[in-house]
C-alpha cells in the first residue's frame, strides 16, 4: 500500500531541497570537491524516487517536479565533455568579444582611469618641470637628457626574439597584477591605472619638452594601440571583481565574486594570444629604425582597428545588433 502523497512528501523532501541547492551551487561554479559525491548520492535517491511516483503518483505536482528535478542533474552530471578545440575556437569566436561587450561599462571606467593618470602625468611635468624628477624613472631622464631613445639599445643587449618573449611575459605579468588586483575592492586597479597612465604622461611631456616626442611616436606607434587597449580590458576585469566585492547584490559575496570572477576571466584569458602577437611585433618592429616611422604608426593603426573590429563584431547576436536584451551567458 502506498503511503499517503502528503506524508511522502514530507518524508522525502529534505533530499530534494538539498539535491537542488547543490545543483545551483555547480551552475554558479561554487560546488566543491567533497560535495560531488553527495551530488551523485542524491541524484540516485531521487531518481529512485522518481520510479516510485510514477507507479503510486503518476500524474501529480510531485512526479512533475520530480521528472524535471532528475532530468536537470543528469543534464549536470553526465554532461558529455566538450571537446578541447571547438571549446578553444567558440570561447574565442563568440564568447570573449560578447563577455567585453556585455562589460563594456568596467572597460569605459577603466579607460576613462588611464587616461586621467596621462592627463595628470603630462600636465605635471609640463607645469613644473622638476616634476619630471619624482614622475620620471632616472634611467629615462639620463637618456633623454643625453638626447637619446632609451629604446635604441633593446636589440643592442639582446636579439629580437628573446626581447620578444621577455616583452610578451612581461606584458602578460602586468595584465594579470591588474586584474586580480581587483580583490582589494577595486583600489589596486584603479592605482595601477593611474599609476601607468601617470608613468606615460610624464614620460611623454617630458620627450615633448625635449624636442623627443617624434623618437617616442616612434617606438610605441607599431605596438602601442593593441597593448595599452589590453591594459584598459585587464582594468576593466579587476573593477569588475572589486565591484562583486564591495556590492555583491542579492547573491552572498563569495558567489557574486565566482560568478563574477569568472566573466572577468574572460576577458583576461582572452587578450593573452593578443599579448604574444604584440610582443612580436614590440620585440621586431618597434625598437631601432629598420622601420619608417610612417610604416610603424600604420601597422599599429591596423592592428588596433582590427583588434577592436574584433571585439565588437564577433560573435555578434540579432539581439545586440537590434538593441533588445539579451540574457547574459554565465
Amino acid at each position: 500500500m502506498a503511503t499517503p502523497l502528503p506524508a511522502y512528501v514530507a518524508q522525502r523532501r529534505a533530499d530534494w531541497d538539498a539535491l537542488q541547492a547543490l545543483l545551483a551551487k555547480q551552475r554558479s561554479g561554487t560546488l566543491k570537491l567533497g560535495e560531488l559525491r553527495t551530488l551523485d548520492t542524491l541524484y540516485r535517491r531521487a531518481s529512485a524516487d522518481l520510479a516510485h511516483a510514477q507507479t503510486f503518483y503518476a500524474g501529480t505536482d510531485v512526479h512533475r517536479f520530480l521528472n524535471q528535478l532528475c532530468g536537470q542533474a543528469y543534464a549536470s552530471i553526465y554532461q558529455p565533455p566538450r571537446e578541447r578545440w571547438p571549446a578553444v575556437r567558440d570561447f574565442f569566436r563568440r564568447e570573449f568579444p560578447a563577455t567585453l561587450r556585455r562589460e563594456r561599462g568596467f572597460v569605459g571606467a577603466s579607460a576613462v582611469l588611464f587616461i586621467l593618470g596621462i592627463l595628470l602625468g603630462a600636465l605635471v611635468v609640463l607645469w613644473e618641470p622638476r616634476g619630471a624628477e619624482l614622475l620620471v624613472p632616472s634611467g629615462v631622464r639620463h637618456y633623454v637628457a643625453q638626447g637619446r631613445m632609451w629604446t635604441d639599445d633593446i636589440l643592442s643587449v639582446a636579439p629580437p626574439n628573446s626581447v620578444a618573449s621577455g616583452i610578451a611575459t612581461n606584458n602578460l605579468t602586468v595584465t594579470i597584477v591588474t586584474f586580480a588586483l581587483g580583490l582589494t575592492g577595486g583600489l589596486g586597479t584603479l592605482f595601477l591605472l593611474v599609476n601607468n597612465g601617470v608613468h606615460i604622461g610624464a614620460i611623454s611631456a617630458l620627450c615633448a619638452r625635449e624636442g623627443m616626442l617624434g623618437g617616442l611616436l616612434d617606438f610605441i606607434a607599431a605596438h602601442g594601440p593593441v597593448e595599452l587597449s589590453i591594459l584598459v580590458i585587464a582594468g576593466g576585469a579587476g573593477l569588475m571583481v572589486g565591484q562583486a566585492l564591495i556590492d555583491p547584490g542579492e547573491l552572498p559575496r563569495g558567489q557574486a565574486l565566482a560568478v563574477r570572477g569568472r566573466e572577468a576571466v574572460k576577458l583576461v584569458l582572452g587578450c593573452a594570444p593578443f599579448l604574444a602577437l604584440i610582443g612580436v611585433v614590440e620585440g621586431y618592429v618597434s625598437p631601432g629604425d629598420m622601420f619608417p616611422t610612417w610604416l610603424k604608426a600604420g601597422l599599429g593603426l591596423v592592428l588596433g582597428a582590427l583588434f577592436w573590429a574584433y571585439l565588437l563584431r564577433a560573435g555578434r547576436t540579432d539581439a545586440e545588433a537590434t538593441g533588445a536584451p539579451a540574457d547574459s551567458a554565465s
